[in-house]
């Protein structure tokens, strides 16, 4: 994987890269355990690791039909220490449109084993089983906006991870936001 700072933006859509990268340094994430009054880091009470995480976007990257991207977590520096990515946690956030979504509309595939509609309609997505596990630094979960959306979405996602270190097991979230929409 490359390093962060020598990714150059995608020539195709230079705010919307096909590979959004979220880079997890082990340093900053044990100094937030550390030496910071946070929540525990449980799954149901993970610990908001915006502010120290580096991501290759900037701004709200805006996805067109028939895009497919990856969602990826790399954790750098490793010594031991694993990341697991339990899911991404995908809600409408756009204040003019009805809040429930049919979400086979917006991406592909979304019937498979490894997409969930929770009853509140946030779409749930796991990794599927070929890239979970296969490797403890890297996380990856692919989507692919439908070709035939026809309306725009501001969506917020959290990303749901766990980080593990001498046998301990910390959660952590991450909440950025993209747009979908329906012109290219």
């Amino acid at each position: 994987m490359e390093n962060l700072m020598t990714i150059t933006p995608d020539t195709i859509n230079p705010t919307s890269p096909t590979d959004i990268i979220f880079a997890l340094y082990t340093q900053s994430m044990n100094r937030a355990l550390n030496h910071f009054n946070t929540k525990i880091g449980t799954m149901s009470s993970p610990i908001a690791i915006d502010s120290i995480v580096d991501r290759n976007i900037t701004g709200i990257p805006q996805f067109c039909p028939g895009d497919i991207f990856n969602i990826t977590l790399q954790l750098y520096s490793s010594n031991g220490e694993t990341i697991n990515l339990y899911y991404i946690k995908i809600q409408n956030g756009s204040k003019s449109s009805n809040p429930n979504i049919p979400w086979s509309s917006v991406f592909e595939n979304t019937s498979g084993s490894q997409y969930t509609q929770a009853p509140d309609n946030s779409l749930f997505v796991t990794p599927g089983s070929s890239t979970s596990s296969s490797n403890p630094i890297v996380c990856t979960i692919p989507l692919t906006v439908n070709d035939s959306i026809t309306e725009e979405y501001d969506l917020l996602y959290t990303i749901l991870f766990s980080y593990t270190k001498n046998d301990k097991e910390f959660f952590f979230s991450i909440d950025p936001l993209m747009k979908i929409s329906s012109s290219t």
